[in-house]
């Protein structure tokens, strides 16, 4: 009799075959890596003219079809370009210039021939193109009203003038033009702004705005005044520089009110 141990078959679960190791033999290296294969460039097409840009170039003083002078590509560059219209006089007079006839001299580039003169009538800037190769100093009158036969030194207006765009040598010239400007119509201003300035008037409120005035100071010594120098005396205030340094922060700031150009200006002899 057999045993039943032995015809029972207990079949256990077997784990995961292991690979057969690589043969060390036959292991081959990857080549070396070779770089990045050459991209064949474009090649220009042979009906494209290369003399193109050159030619526009010689070109560049011809109109086009609108009228317009076609500018020079060749190494001028953009910036140029708009340089050149930017000085180059305008057709129609600045509407901010009209009834404008005389102007005195902010700055003057000699290199280009164009200069900054501040309008007497209204304090605004414009650019003028200026003639000859004479050097025009600071406060120096032009005539630049629309009669051409009085434009000694003037050949035409280009534009307008910012404040912004102004050079700093300009801007720290201003205090200095506008406050040779108030003092050489010392008179005027002594009668029509601080004798005329009353408790009720927005000439008064404009005197106590002055620096280092005040509405006490103001209200205690407004009287009548035969000049800017017995002003200054019985003041005791410097009246032209201190309506010369309102005027250029009116100037720099449009909003201040009230506006002493809008009442004082323009000057009547």
């Amino acid at each position: 009799m057999s045993d039943p141990r032995r015809r029972r078959q207990i079949k256990t679960p077997s784990g995961p075959r292991k690979k057969d190791a690589p043969d060390a033999s036959k292991f081959k290296m990857n080549p070396p890596p070779m770089g990045r294969s050459e991209v064949p460039k474009p090649k220009p097409a042979q009906d494209q003219p290369t003399q193109r840009r050159s030619d526009r170039g010689r070109q560049g003083g011809q109109r086009d079809g609108r009228g317009r002078q076609q500018g020079q590509r060749g190494g001028g560059g953009r910036g140029r370009q708009q340089g050149g219209r930017r000085d180059q006089p305008r057709r129609e007079r600045p509407e901010a210039l009209k009834g404008e006839d005389w102007g005195r001299i902010l700055e003057h580039d000699t290199k280009d021939g164009v200069a900054t003169a501040m309008a007497e009538n209204t304090l605004v800037f414009c650019r003028i193109k200026v003639k000859g190769n004479e050097v025009l100093p600071l406060n120096h009158r032009v005539y630049i009203g629309t009669d051409q036969a009085k434009r000694g030194q003037v050949s035409a207006i280009i534009g307008m003038a910012h404040l912004d765009k102004m050079s700093n040598m300009a801007r720290q010239d201003l205090p200095v033009l506008v406050e040779t400007f108030v003092k050489e119509h010392g008179q005027y201003f002594v009668e029509e702004f601080y004798n005329k300035a009353g408790p009720l008037s927005r000439k008064q409120h404009g005197y106590e705005l002055l620096t280092d005035v005040g509405p006490v100071k103001a209200r205690d010594e407004v009287g009548v005044f035969a000049s800017m120098d017995e002003l200054n005396a019985l003041a005791k205030v410097k009246g032209g520089e201190l309506l010369a340094q309102r005027f250029v922060e009116e100037i720099e700031d449009k909003t201040l009110q009230p506006r002493l150009i809008d009442l004082l200006l323009p000057v009547k002899a």
